[in-house]
């Protein structure tokens, strides 16, 4: 298998998940406490229409493995209604700043939660995502461990799980395509769908290829889905000369900020609130329409146009 990307049209994913899952990981950034990291701030979380928030995570933060701290990464709300659907939304990083501290560079061999898995011994994953996902500190369990304890927790209840959504944006991505990968091989009678918002470059080539070749990736109701804006420079690390690739399934969108250098910018063309807001716009249109210009978040005029594969990591 290649690693030939596959672009999506708006008829191939779902309109309404889309937008569930953007907002969840919205949310799973307001979660976050900068004032006591580790412990998630429900109070600061809008649960999605139908949905309830149930439980949250941490996760083992460190700059190349080194100042080690634990910080809450995620969130999991719960459908109000039977058959239950479980969302799993891994928050990104506080800045782009941040987002390069995680990069480790260094692939490391991916071990799934059940150690009786043998997963190819070629098959690697960036360091400082990996490390974050598996990595416990002091008394504090690894957020692979916690992961898993809420599944098997939410399985033995009287809400058992029909179905997983798992989501995430940025640094998010990466995290939430770690523990897909590993309820592939670990809980492989899940049923699991990753939308996912501005990924970076997860693992190698035998990483990419492993990960499509686990059962769901093979039905296009529930394969894996990268949305990216062909401006933002996030999806562009770690480098492919450095053998990282990308999962093969995209849909793309494209905006910037409205200005000359526009293109360059890296916070605007990366935020999660943009990536919402042009989503919206396209999946609400009734004509597929792209071309609009709006507020950002941080008060500056983005454009969105037409989406061009060939644009990619050009500005950068």
């Amino acid at each position: 298998m290649d690693n030939a990307i596959t672009y999506l049209s708006s008829f191939e994913i779902d309109r309404n998940k889309t937008l569930l899952l953007i907002e969840a990981s919205i949310q799973a950034y307001n979660a976050f406490n900068k004032d006591d990291s580790a412990k998630c701030n429900w109070e600061n979380v809008t649960q999605p229409e139908d949905y309830e928030l149930v439980d949250s995570w941490t996760g083992v933060d460190a700059v190349f493995n080194q100042l080690k701290r634990v910080e809450c990464y995620g969130i999991v709300f719960r459908s109000q209604k039977e058959p239950y659907t479980y969302i799993f939304a891994f928050r990104g990083t506080d800045g782009i700043e941040d987002l390069c501290d995680d990069f480790g560079f260094n692939p490391v061999p991916f071990q799934a939660y059940d150690k009786n898995i043998l997963v190819p011994s070629d098959v690697t994953v960036e360091s400082g995502f990996y490390h974050i996902y598996a990595d416990s500190h002091r008394h504090t369990a690894s957020m692979q461990h916690q992961l898993f304890a809420l599944i098997d927790k939410y399985q033995a209840s009287p809400k058992p799980i029909d179905q997983i959504y798992v989501t995430g944006h940025s640094l998010g991505c990466t995290l939430a395509t770690l523990f897909t990968l590993d309820l592939a091989l670990s809980r492989p009678e899940m049923k699991v769908v990753n939308y996912n918002y501005a990924s970076p470059r997860v693992g190698n080539q035998a990483f990419v290829n492993f990960y499509q070749q686990q059962s769901l990736q093979q039905n296009s109701a529930t394969t894996t889905v990268r949305f990216q804006n062909v401006y933002d420079k996030v999806p562009c690390t770690p480098l492919k000369i450095q053998r990282y690739k990308h999962l093969p399934y995209a849909y793309l969108i494209a905006f910037y900020r409205d200005n000359f250098t526009g293109k360059f910018d890296i916070v605007d063309n990366h935020s999660v609130q943009n990536y919402k807001k042009v989503l919206e716009y396209i999946l609400n249109s009734s004509d597929d329409s792209y071309e609009t210009v709006f507020e950002s978040d941080r008060d500056k005029k983005i454009k969105s146009v037409l989406p061009n594969p060939t644009s990619i990591g050009k500005y950068w």
